[in-house]
């Protein structure tokens, strides 16, 4: 089995039933491939980067998956096919990324001395 990431962007007037309702065909659809969905992480309404058709905004959803490629290639059919997907995106993971790796605190880097007293 491959891991893979799988986002989705559902128009930003579904309500939360609709992109439950979503999401459990997207597992079922996995699930029937013989992969399994091994996380559903939903961020909700956000404001997309760009204009896409008519809409500003979009609900997002990310998937983690464990399954084979044909599995995914269905799931990104389904999403083609339903009108309520305004964008998609799946990504195989690379073999060597560790599990929900922590990301690192922002080191602050302190002036060399004379500079501090340079800009006041």
């Amino acid at each position: 089995m491959v891991k893979y990431e799988s986002i989705f962007v559902a128009d930003p007037g579904a309500t939360d039933d609709e992109i439950g309702a979503l999401v459990k065909v997207f597992e079922e659809t996995i699930s029937s491939g013989e992969g399994k969905v091994l996380k559903v992480e939903r961020w909700g309404k956000r404001r997309l980067a760009y204009r896409i058709g008519k809409f500003e905004d979009g609900n997002y959803t990310l998937l983690f998956l464990d399954c084979p490629p044909a599995a995914t290639k269905e799931l990104e059919r389904r999403y083609r096919m339903n009108d309520k997907i305004i964008k998609y995106l799946t990504v195989r993971m690379a073999e060597n990324m560790r599990e929900a790796a922590p990301v690192p605190a922002a080191q602050t880097v302190e002036a060399p001395p004379g500079e501090a007293e340079d800009r006041e």
